[in-house]
């Protein structure tokens, strides 16, 4: 049996991945065989190769193959692959970038066992933590999950790991305990100064750089997700009013899309140009030392809130 998994979480990638393995040793009794292929290290043939040794000591064996998408199979070469899988054997192909234009994966998509991973919706990120707080044995209300949300971003992996925290702190996760346990990441950090400049607030946003730099953040990454925003800002405008295929298509996730609506609605992309071209003009008197990278990015915060 072959399963395909594809798309752009990869952590519920993963959560399938691990469920499939644990069914796997539930029934086998051990991973002994159990085996990982990362297709950028082997060939097509090391592959029919390995399948076609009969498993010793368990009625089944499972494979997971990664990155097969870049052998660029041919319809023919893939069907030669999945009717090498014998009944006994059970192949898990995760692909976290496949190339959707090509033969491989418009035919392997086609498979009964093919599913997509996508980057969760907003409402399907809030869903996500309150069910992920109950299964740590905790619980969380709609304020702490926003607050959540406003901190982190929609990274699961970051998301899981806080929640682990929260709830081992205390079972009821709250505002309180959130602001106490939860930085801010660099990403949601660049966010929410570019909402206060946006809003006018000077104050705020020089605040949260100040807090960036308290945290340890390099001048130069907080200047590459201040321009990692303004980029998705303009796609948005560049994009309202369309359907929700852009995001796809240029990697933006759902939750980022939404994000940037709300904020472009009364913004022109004239202004968004003119705020790109003076980040591209910080970029420049930084590394051309005509400013240090503290005096020119105040001056940034205090041009684009002005």
């Amino acid at each position: 049996m072959l399963i395909y998994l594809y798309g752009e979480n990869q952590y519920a990638i993963k959560q399938k991945i691990d469920g499939i393995k644990r069914q796997y040793i539930d029934k086998t009794g051990g991973d002994a065989d159990m085996q990982t292929f990362d297709m950028s290290e082997h060939s097509l043939s090391d592959l029919l190769n390995a399948f076609s040794v009969m498993p010793m000591f368990v009625s089944s064996r499972l494979f997971v193959l990664r990155n097969l998408d870049i052998l660029k199979l041919s319809k023919d070469k893939l069907d030669k692959l999945i009717s090498s899988i014998s009944d006994s054997t059970n192949v898990v192909v995760v692909d976290t970038k496949p190339d959707k234009r090509s033969v491989y994966f418009k035919t392997i998509t086609k498979l009964k066992n093919a599913k997509y991973f996508g980057q969760l919706t907003p409402q399907q990120l809030v869903n996500w933590i309150r069910e992920r707080a109950k299964e740590l044995g905790g619980d969380i209300d709609n304020t702490a999950v926003s607050l959540l949300i406003d901190r982190v971003g929609n990274d699961q992996w970051q998301l899981d790991q806080e929640l682990q925290k929260l709830t081992n702190n205390n079972s009821h996760i709250s505002k309180e305990s959130i602001e106490q346990l939860v930085v801010p990441n660099l990403s949601n950090s660049a966010f929410m100064m570019i909402d206060a400049i946006i809003r006018k607030d000077t104050k705020k946003a020089a605040s949260i750089y100040e807090s960036l730099i308290v945290q340890g953040e390099a001048d130069q990454m907080i200047l590459g997700a201040i321009t990692y925003q303004y980029r998705i800002l303009v796609l948005a405008k560049d994009n309202a009013g369309k359907s929700s295929d852009w995001q796809n298509e240029l990697g933006i996730s759902p939750y980022a899309a939404t994000k940037a609506q709300n904020l472009i609605k009364n913004i022109e992309m004239g202004q968004l140009r003119s705020a790109y071209q003076s980040i591209i003009d910080t970029d420049m008197v930084i590394k051309t030392g005509a400013l240090n990278s503290n005096d020119a990015l105040r001056d940034l915060i205090l041009k684009l809130s002005t």
